[in-house]
């Protein structure tokens, strides 16, 4: 139920007694009253603008005594939380000159005095029929406007973790492709070097066979923190290339700190002494890392983006050939 507050403000007692015996056969919860200009707009708390409006209709004799029931409409008016708020004049015949004034201030209606029981009843009835209406739609914009920002964070959750591994919670394959690509484009135009590792756990299916498939997955999470721990600037770059498989995009490093940020990923995940009993390299979790680096100004198509890749991960097959747990790097040209 739409619930509605009706403020009268006239300086007449005897006319506020009988329009309040009028509204009292309407659907009103609440008949306020004020006589001045003063006790309406402290009523009306007219000087915040950012509040819900205190009454749902408003209606105002045209002439308060000295002060004018025209100044009081249009100061109503201009504050926004009461530009929907009907406002219904009230004129005795001989003020129906300041009609087109009242009009002009942001008035609705108006109602000419002596008052008419039907008159009034039907013209205020419109306006709390209009005003229960435009309470109405309001409350569903708001409805609308909060399913719209939920829906929006949603969207951007669902965004997140289709950009996200669900098992080791840091970037995944299309993600890595997206990186890949801008910051290639990025190094060239601020003509830095950029750094790629590739890094393979090494003989990862004998420690699933070994462990099993829920072992396997932790082991996947443990080598990918320490792949965080070693991406601390905001430009690193860690993912998850693909079952065993990671990498690493380091912008504005050249092979020395690429190598460096390798070995440092190779003696950390040693230090980790996951047991790995059946492996041929050690007898814990080890991996192998092939390094490339690349400082270019040809144009960054999806050929040049794969054949960098490619560098890594020869440099990476080369690790493995050389009997794994080592970094191997190659240059790219």
């Amino acid at each position: 139920m739409i619930n509605i507050n009706i403020l009268i403000v006239d300086d007449d007692q005897d006319i506020q007694r009988l329009l309040e015996n009028y509204l009292k056969k309407l659907e009103v919860e609440k008949i306020n009253f004020t006589d001045t200009a003063e006790k309406t707009y402290k009523l009306l708390n007219i000087n915040n603008l950012k509040s819900d409006p205190v009454v749902d209709l408003i209606i105002l004799d045209i002439v308060l005594g000295a002060e004018n029931g025209i100044d009081i409409c249009r100061k109503v008016k201009t504050n926004p939380v009461y530009q929907e708020i009907p406002i219904i004049m009230i004129t005795a015949q001989k003020e129906s000159e300041y009609l087109k004034d009242a009009f002009e201030a942001g008035a609705m209606d108006y109602i000419k005095k002596p008052v008419k029981k039907i008159e009034f009843m039907v013209r205020i009835n419109s306006a709390i029929k209009l005003r229960k209406e435009t309470k109405a739609r309001i409350e569903r914009e708001k409805e609308l406007l909060e399913l719209s920002k939920k829906l929006k964070k949603m969207n951007q959750k669902l965004e997140k973790m289709a950009l996200v591994d669900g098992l080791t919670n840091i970037s995944n394959r299309r993600l890595f492709d997206k990186t890949i690509k801008k910051e290639l484009k990025r190094a060239k135009r601020e003509n830095d070097p950029l750094s790629l590792i590739m890094i393979d756990i090494d003989n990862f299916k004998a420690y699933n066979d070994t462990y099993g498939h829920q072992q396997g997955d932790q082991c996947l999470k443990e080598v990918a923190s320490v792949l965080t721990e070693n991406t601390k600037r905001a430009a690193d770059f860690a993912a998850r290339y693909g079952g065993e498989e990671f990498a690493v995009i380091l912008p504005d490093t050249a092979k020395k700190g690429a190598v460096k940020i390798a070995e440092d990923i190779r003696k950390e995940i040693m230090e980790l002494e996951l047991e790995h009993e059946n492996s041929i390299t050690a007898d814990c979790v080890t991996v192998s890392l092939g390094v490339s680096s690349i400082c270019t100004d040809q144009e960054i198509d999806q050929q040049l983006v794969n054949s960098f890749i490619d560098k890594s991960d020869q440099a990476l097959y080369q690790a493995k050939e050389n009997g794994k747990n080592q970094v191997v790097y190659q240059k790219f040209e």
